[in-house]
């Protein structure tokens, strides 16, 4: 773990029911690599700060102008790929003299930091300005997912975790399961729900995970992953376990498009149906030898040990500008 205690940093980042909750959680996974206490700036509702605040954050409120001005950091972290609220933030935190660190995904966003980290496996963002740490390698992760034990034995052949997030993709989630248990007798699917409350029907072979600080524990034990196609697919593979890609929106469609083209997971490219997805769930717990195949690319693709890299940067950025 990279050690930063002396610096100040702030992290900016949006969650909700709609919006999911993974800009959060990597916020989260890289103040662990950092050796910190995650401190959020959220753009979110009430029920945003609740769930960062479970998950073990401190929270700030404010507009950009009056939190940056009141905690002077010495490093802002901005995890948003809307633009025009990641700037606005970015450029007040210029004008206080931080030092500005922005995290992408396929290169969206605004790029105008002092340190640009995009871990995507696919079009990776071009900085303007200042550094840019690129590629899978790079890729934000729980740092738990660099130690995990990937052991085959360990695993049970026929359990699917489903993790598509909550909101409206539980009732997809949900779907799929069925469609899972239909296409496979001895499949055991359980459901991660997300960090929403909603209404559960449950069955024989499928079961409802509570909301977790981390998927951690299920992606160790399960046999095949079904995950959206943002960090989930990331952390599946670090976890060795095979996954198949959902893209839940349209922006997830490329990684999970070259995930699959590299073998590290397979995935439903096109329409999404239950149908579609159950499919690629049957045939990997049907077929032992591709399943092994698709996870042992995966975990060579995603080594669990970008946010310890990402880290390192932040640190010897910070350091060789100075601090207050």
């Amino acid at each position: 773990m990279t050690s930063c205690g002396d610096l100040r940093i702030l992290f900016r980042a949006p969650a909700g029911p709609r919006r999911g909750y993974g800009h959060l959680v990597r916020c989260r996974s890289l103040a662990r690599a950092l050796g910190v206490r995650p401190l959020l700036a959220l753009r979110g509702g009430p029920r945003v700060v609740e769930t960062a605040l479970a998950l073990g954050c401190d929270v700030v409120r404010g507009g950009a102008a009056r939190v940056l001005s009141r905690l002077q950091p010495d490093v802002l972290i901005v995890d948003d790929p809307v633009a025009a609220n990641a700037r606005r933030w970015i450029h007040t935190a210029r004008r206080l003299g931080c030092l500005v660190v922005s995290i992408h995904d396929l290169g969206l966003g605004c790029l105008d930091a002092d340190l640009v980290i995009d871990g995507s496996i696919t079009r990776n963002a071009q900085a303007r300005q200042g550094r840019t740490l690129a590629g899978p390698k790079y890729a934000v992760l729980d740092p738990v997912n660099a130690d995990c034990d990937v052991n085959d034995r360990a695993r049970d052949p026929y359990s699917v975790l489903i993790a598509l997030g909550g909101g409206p993709r539980a009732e997809l989630a949900h779907d799929i399961a069925e469609a899972i248990v239909d296409a496979h007798p001895h499949a055991r699917v359980r459901i991660a729900g997300g960090f929403n409350h909603l209404t559960r029907r449950e069955g024989a072979q499928i079961a409802w995970i509570g909301p977790a600080r981390s998927l951690h524990d299920e992606m160790t034990r399960a046999g095949v992953a079904v995950v959206g196609g943002g960090v989930s697919l990331y952390e599946a593979c670090a976890h060795g376990v095979a996954a198949v890609g959902v893209p839940v929106v349209d922006a997830q469609r490329p990684t999970v498009a070259a995930f699959v083209e590299r073998g590290a997971a397979r995935g439903v490219v096109g329409r999404v149906t239950a149908r579609s997805v159950a499919a690629q769930c049957a045939e990997l717990l049907t077929d032992e030898a591709m399943r092994r195949q698709v996870a042992r690319i995966g975990r060579k693709l995603i080594d669990g040990r970008g946010a310890f890299r990402a880290a390192a940067a932040v640190t010897q950025m910070a350091h060789m500008g100075g601090t207050r």
